[in-house]
């Protein structure tokens, strides 16, 4: 009998051993970002967590390939997931400097010093 459980004991930790490294091998490498889409192993999407405000929680998600960002916003007070806004990236890339107010010099400024000094 003590044979049979000594056999028990040492397949029961080669198991819990097994099932450990499982757990260390499939968890995210960093929390704050999750990648995939719908079961697939896509590095184009990723997900960062906002700040927290008054019981609600923003979470951005960003697909590189289709150039999207999506904004959702979690309530805790029992309203869920929802989504809050989405924007293509797509042609904001192509903007030098954008909007009224600058917080440093213009973009066409400083290309125009870079000139002067041939750099």
């Amino acid at each position: 009998m003590f044979k049979k459980n000594g056999l028990n004991t040492v397949l029961m930790g080669v198991i819990i051993l097994l099932l450990v490294l499982v757990l260390i091998k499939d968890s995210p490498k960093d929390a704050v970002a999750q990648q995939g889409d719908g079961g697939a192993f896509a590095k184009h999407v990723f997900g960062v967590v906002g700040h927290f405000d008054a019981g609600r929680e923003s979470f951005y998600l960003v697909d590189t390939n289709q150039e999207v960002v999506m904004v959702y916003e979690y309530n805790i007070q029992g309203n869920g997931l929802g989504l809050i806004t989405t924007r293509s990236y797509k042609y904001d890339k192509l903007l030098d400097q954008y909007g009224r107010a600058h917080f440093g010099p213009e973009v066409e400024k400083i290309r125009k010093e870079v000139e002067k000094t041939g750099n």
